[in-house]
């Protein structure tokens, strides 16, 4: 049988798969307990988490994919390659959606934002359709999405993590938008397709609009309190901006 991404990465990294395996799993330990701690100590330790996340996030995709499905989700992602890719070493990252979708994940369009990012193919709130994404690339956002779908689970609701996101673009969106000064930018092409509802002639058939995955009344209902939360739409308000004006 073929190895497995991890395997392959941990031949690259020099360590052997079942030590890595297992050293993955362990958190980092403090040298003392939160309440001894100052705040500085504080800060040093998250510090050191946070750079170890960084530093094995491929790792612990690439663990999450094998283990999916027993090894299943791996090949079927091989497959999906091997179909969307043929002879070509990479792909455009239009394609990754409508590859997640025969790998039987669907979706919505601030997951694939989330997913691209990773490889950073997001530039604020947009997405660069045109970016090269290798073998590799792939296999490693598999499994982050497989992470991602599995904290639905555990952790929280995906409707709770799409409005977190969602605000969380929306401040991208708006920093873009605004300048110093307080006006609406010249050239409105900074929004980005999550806001404009993927109204973008050219990421409209790639990025379905408010694509969450839920029922239309719950969609309905989101984006109802996404209203209330953080106001009407920017290409609402940008007419009464420059009638104000």
């Amino acid at each position: 049988m073929a190895p497995s991404a991890f395997e392959d990465l941990c031949r690259q990294r020099d360590v052997k798969p079942d030590d890595w395996r297992a050293k993955l799993v362990m958190p980092i330990s403090a040298d003392k307990s939160l309440q001894e701690m100052t705040d500085a100590e504080i800060e040093e330790h998250n510090r050191k988490v946070q750079e170890r996340m960084q530093e094995v996030r491929k790792d612990r995709a690439l663990l999450a994919l094998e283990k999916a499905q027993d090894g299943r989700l791996e090949r079927k992602a091989m497959k999906a390659w091997s179909q969307h890719a043929k002879e070509q070493t990479k792909i455009p990252a239009a394609q990754v959606p409508e590859m997640m979708e025969s790998l039987a994940f669907e979706l919505s369009s601030n997951e694939a934002h989330f997913l691209l990012g990773i490889l950073g193919a997001t530039q604020g709130s947009d997405v660069n359709l045109e970016h090269e994404v290798s073998q590799n690339d792939w296999l490693w956002l598999v499994g982050e999405c497989q992470i991602l779908k599995e904290s639905y689970k555990f952790f929280f609701r995906r409707e709770e993590w799409e409005v977190q996101y969602t605000d969380q673009l929306r401040k991208l969106t708006l920093k873009d938008l605004w300048t110093t000064k307080g006006h609406l930018s010249q050239g409105t092409h900074n929004i980005g397709w999550w806001w404009t509802t993927g109204e973008k002639a050219d990421q409209a058939s790639v990025l379905q609009k408010f694509a969450w995955g839920a029922q239309p009344e719950v969609d309905e209902e989101l984006l109802g309190k996404m209203e209330l939360m953080i106001g009407p739409r920017l290409k609402d308000t940008e007419g009464v901006q420059q009638s104000a004006e």
